[in-house]
């Protein structure tokens, strides 16, 4: 008896190491530990041959672990993530990952990458040791923290087209010095999201549908060092750059930005001696203003108003030019004056006046009335 049951003791033994294993790497695979640490894309040189100085000076690596293919039944409740710095979650297909296996992580794991794959809900909470969080094309729709602070992520990378909302519990996040949600869908942005991030230096939301970057007028961050907003909606940025008075690098092409907002902001860049990264081509019918494509304000009313005015003026004198003759005589001649409308390659609706042999036109353009 006491024989049969030590064996079963040690069969639920077997079975319980068995259920509490960690997960095992599909792949591992050594990583020079800063190549992917750089806190901004390499397009911003500075930074890069900074990471680069360093990188030589350290020439450690570190084993990165690649999970592939898991699901959510392969997470029984017990099972747990292997004790890895850096792991990579390729082709995971878990519906909701919530903060119940973020607490999974092992403590010495500071890095987590989830990539491709299905994860369409993400709570992220009750990882007070990870530092980096990366996510891209996993379908995530839906992004949340948990509302308590965090002083331990640094950076938070979210490339995916279905995002198109940030949560505003993204605030809680005090200590993230990177903020990338390049590639996502959206089109409002609050950057008074961002004000608790008192570190944040870089913030990249290039190539999303962004109509709208809404501020407040006492918002500054002071450590930011680089501002990406290539490839959005945007026609301006009230307090641009004067809200960001550490800044160093912006990217602002492929916008649909005012030419007085433009020339306005080029002043203060030029000043405060901004690079700005990149140059629009091939404008169309827009003018190119010091590099950016950009589009003529709206004409005011009181313009609109005197251009009806002068038309009236100048439709009675051709009127009256048309009527006399010599001698005050009725006359069917061509008439004295001639007013056109007429669209050209790069200015819409000029307004001009013929008359005989002289021609004149406005500068500045004006709608057709």
């Amino acid at each position: 008896m006491a024989v049969r049951l030590f064996f079963l003791l040690q069969v639920l033994s077997c079975l319980a190491a068995v259920t509490a294993s960690p997960i095992g790497c599909s792949i591992r695979h050594k990583l020079p530990i800063l190549s992917e640490r750089q806190p901004f894309p390499s397009v911003y040189k500075i930074v890069r041959d900074r990471a680069r100085e360093q990188l030589s000076n350290d020439t450690r690596y570190e084993e990165v672990c690649i999970i592939a293919s898991l699901t959510r039944g392969s997470l029984s409740v017990r099972r747990t993530f292997p004790a890895h710095r850096t792991i990579e979650l390729f082709y995971p297909m878990i519906p909701f990952f919530g903060p119940n296996l973020f607490a999974r992580l092992n403590a010495t794991t500071v890095s987590l990458e989830l990539r491709k794959g299905t994860i369409s809900e993400l709570y992220f909470g009750s990882a007070n040791h990870l530092e980096s969080l990366k996510i891209s094309d996993i379908g995530l729709s839906t992004f949340n923290v948990v509302p308590e602070t965090n002083s331990i992520l640094r950076a938070l990378t979210i490339h995916d087209r279905k995002l198109s909302t940030i949560t505003p519990n993204i605030r809680y996040l005090e200590e993230l010095q990177l903020l990338d949600l390049s590639g996502c869908s959206l089109t409002v942005f609050d950057l008074e999201l961002v004000q608790p991030m008192r570190w944040l230096t870089g913030l990249n939301l290039a190539e999303n549908q962004l109509e709208l970057i809404d501020t407040v007028e006492d918002l500054v961050l002071p450590e930011l060092l680089m501002f990406d907003v290539q490839q959005n909606d945007l026609q301006e940025i009230n307090r641009f750059p004067e809200m960001f008075p550490g800044l160093k690098f912006t990217r602002l092409v492929q916008n649909d930005w005012k030419c007085d907002w433009v020339s306005q902001v080029r002043a203060t860049i030029w000043a405060r001696n901004i690079t700005v990264l990149g140059s629009d081509f091939g404008c169309g019918t827009r003018p190119n203003n010091g590099g950016l494509c950009c589009t003529p304000a709206e004409r005011t009313e009181e313009r609109i108003a005197i251009t009806k005015t002068m038309l009236s003026v100048l439709a009675e004198l051709e009127s009256s030019g048309s009527s006399m003759g010599t001698g005050g005589e009725s006359s069917t001649d061509t008439p004295l004056l001639k007013v056109k409308v007429f669209e050209n390659d790069t200015i819409e609706g000029v307004i001009g006046v013929e008359m005989q042999n002289v021609s004149i036109y406005l500068q500045e353009p004006v709608r057709v009335v």
